[in-house]
């Protein structure tokens, strides 16, 4: 089984920003680690916050592990607080693993686009900025992002 390339989600998603590489790099590992055969071998509960741009890990997830909503191996449940959980289940093994998203990744996600816009107005940030801190959260380790649980 083989997901989306990362540029192919970048074309789905319609950009290249740091949700989306935290929801693909989940989505990688749990490939890795669960070791689908099917498309329909692994299936992904996804708690998190239903604002932007914390969806855009759906993404992410959809596009590396071939959970998507069209054929039903995706659930997306809301999460009343910031807490962002995904848990990802190979359905022929019944094998789990379960991924929290470290608590301060979103204060550096946010600390980055500060420092990288500089002056700017926050509210319009362009797009190599955005695409300049997804670049560094794919170069973190992937424990640095996630814990596992």
């Amino acid at each position: 089984m083989v997901g989306l390339s990362f540029e192919e989600a970048v074309k789905l998603h319609g950009h290249k920003g740091p949700w989306l590489v935290l929801g693909y790099r989940a989505g990688l590992y749990a490939r890795e680690f669960l070791k689908p055969t099917g498309i329909h071998d692994l299936y992904c509960i996804i708690h998190v916050p239903m604002k932007r741009p914390y969806t855009c890990i759906i993404d992410g997830v959809q596009a590396a592990a071939c959970c998507t909503l069209g054929k039903l191996n995706i659930e997306v449940v809301n999460s009343e607080s910031n807490l962002i959980r995904l848990i990802f289940i190979n359905t022929k093994t019944s094998r789990k693993i379960e991924l929290k998203l470290r608590e301060n990744v979103a204060e550096l996600i946010n600390s980055l686009i500060k420092d990288l816009a500089g002056e700017r107005d926050l509210e319009n940030i362009t797009d190599d900025v955005i695409e300049d801190v997804a670049d560094e959260i794919w170069r973190r380790n992937i424990w640095e992002l996630f814990e596992k649980l």
